[in-house]
């Protein structure tokens, strides 16, 4: 709602809804005790001070600047889960490429750009090599009669 509000030109209901909803919306999503623990911390006063102050000041009636508080306070309390959040889409599987910059249009080729995926082939040197990729000798499963009783199995 507080998105809907900036767009409809800061319109102060909206936004007072909006902040109401996540003061609200984050003790009951995590619990009060872990929303205190984290917005209570030492190192974290500055923007947890930015964000109540912003809200406050969008209660009032002073959208503008108070939105403005509150997002620096939200970039600061924040800020460290973006990169997370960002490896986290670029392991799914639709936006994944599209944030690699591996789209899937014709244009790009439609097939593999350098050696970026995982292939059986690459493990072979790893591994001691041969076709499979695994030691006969251990795994021995009894098919080559030349392969018996040399003590692996």
């Amino acid at each position: 709602l507080t998105v809907l509000g900036i767009s409809l030109f800061f319109n102060k209901t909206l936004m007072r809804l909006g902040n109401l909803f996540f003061v609200a919306g984050v003790p009951m999503t995590i619990g009060p005790g872990r929303t205190a623990g984290y917005f209570f911390q030492p190192k974290k006063a500055r923007a947890t001070g930015c964000l109540a102050s912003g809200i406050f000041l969008v209660f009032v009636g002073w959208p503008v600047l108070g939105i403005v508080l509150e997002v620096f306070g939200l970039l600061n309390l924040f800020g460290n889960m973006f990169p997370v959040a960002m490896m986290m889409l670029k392991s799914m599987p639709v936006i994944g490429p599209m944030l690699r910059g591996q789209g899937s249009s014709s244009s790009s080729g439609g097939g593999r750009r350098g050696s970026d995926r995982y292939s059986a082939e690459d493990d072979d040197d790893y591994y001691g090599g041969g076709s499979g990729g695994y030691d006969r000798g251990y795994y021995d499963d009894g098919g080559d009669p030349d392969d018996r009783n040399q003590g692996y199995y």
